[in-house]
């Protein structure tokens, strides 16, 4: 067949298919003339609007802990479990040599410098940038370590914002406690980083850049119990200045996470700039983040 006979018989069926479906509505009508109509219900009222998120409350509730984990990534993607990974794209040291299996006990430099890296292919997550942490512990489930990060710049890292890229300049301190066996259902973990004053992250699709100025962000998950674990995110006093407007986050989020597919999450985080509230951010019914602005915030 070739292209004018087949377009001949394309609209050979169609104008089938038009007259067909116009018997078919002529047949409908005869019947339903012959038959008692039941009325139509009234349409039922339809649910409120849902109120749009608002990107710029995102990206400044996702700031810390985007710089904490670009800070923290020789920990955090090279040695989760303190089993140190080996790839091509990233050097690691450890107190300027190479690092071991397994890092040890004591006090220790850990460094990374990623080589545009991708340390996770199922996201598409992409690190480039240097790294160091200088960490103590007599035991590596409490773990104190002062972080420094230099141009590390990461794509894909975030979860709840569009900072897609972004990089991260400075220092902070970070903690972790650990609980229960790695890989089980009983493991538990708590962070938290306090940002030193003047660290930065830059928006690399604005180019915006925010500036830490105190305060600390905090993250905990499980342990997993049957059927649920829990995910909690708690700011305090954390400081994040944009283009010279500087605005504090208070409050926290617990999400549960069940087997049946149910997301609750409850709670509240708060922005306020020079005392007063801004904007706030809190749990929609199926577990998304909800945000509400009383005051245009600073482009980020």
């Amino acid at each position: 067949m070739n292209q004018r006979t087949g377009s001949r018989w394309k609209r050979f069926v169609r104008m089938c298919l038009v007259v067909l479906s116009g018997l078919g509505a002529a047949c409908a009508g005869d019947r339903d003339s012959a038959v008692p109509q039941t009325p139509t219900p009234p349409p039922a009222t339809p649910p409120a609007p849902v109120p749009p998120v608002d990107a710029s409350v995102l990206r400044l509730y996702e700031s810390a802990a985007l710089h904490a984990t670009l800070a923290t990534s020789a920990h955090y993607y090279m040695a989760y479990d303190d089993r140190v990974e080996s790839w091509g794209c990233v050097q690691m040291s450890l107190d300027g040599a190479p690092t071991p299996p397994v890092l040890p006990t004591g006090s220790h430099v850990f460094a990374a410098r990623f080589d545009r890296c991708y340390v996770d292919l199922l996201v598409g997550t992409w690190l480039s940038g240097t790294a160091s942490s200088q960490y103590t512990a007599t035991d590596l489930n409490e773990l104190t370590a002062q972080i420094s990060v230099q141009s590390m710049r990461g794509r894909l890292v975030e979860f709840h914002s569009d900072l897609y890229d972004v990089t991260a300049d400075g220092s902070g301190t970070w903690t972790r406690v650990r609980t229960g066996t790695p890989w089980t259902m009983s493991w538990a973990e708590t962070t938290t980083y306090v940002p030193t004053i003047g660290s930065t992250l830059t928006n690399n699709s604005t180019t915006n850049v925010a500036t830490f100025g105190g305060g600390s962000y905090t993250h905990s998950w499980g342990p997993f119990v049957p059927d649920r674990t829990e995910n909690h995110d708690q700011f305090d006093n954390l400081e994040v200045a944009i283009s010279g407007t500087r605005y504090i986050l208070n409050g926290n989020f617990t999400w549960v996470y069940e087997r049946s597919g149910n997301r609750p999450v409850s709670g509240e985080v708060r922005i306020t700039s020079n005392g007063t509230l801004v904007a706030r951010i809190y749990g929609g019914a199926s577990g998304e983040l909800r945000t509400e602005v009383l005051s245009p915030l600073a482009s980020f």
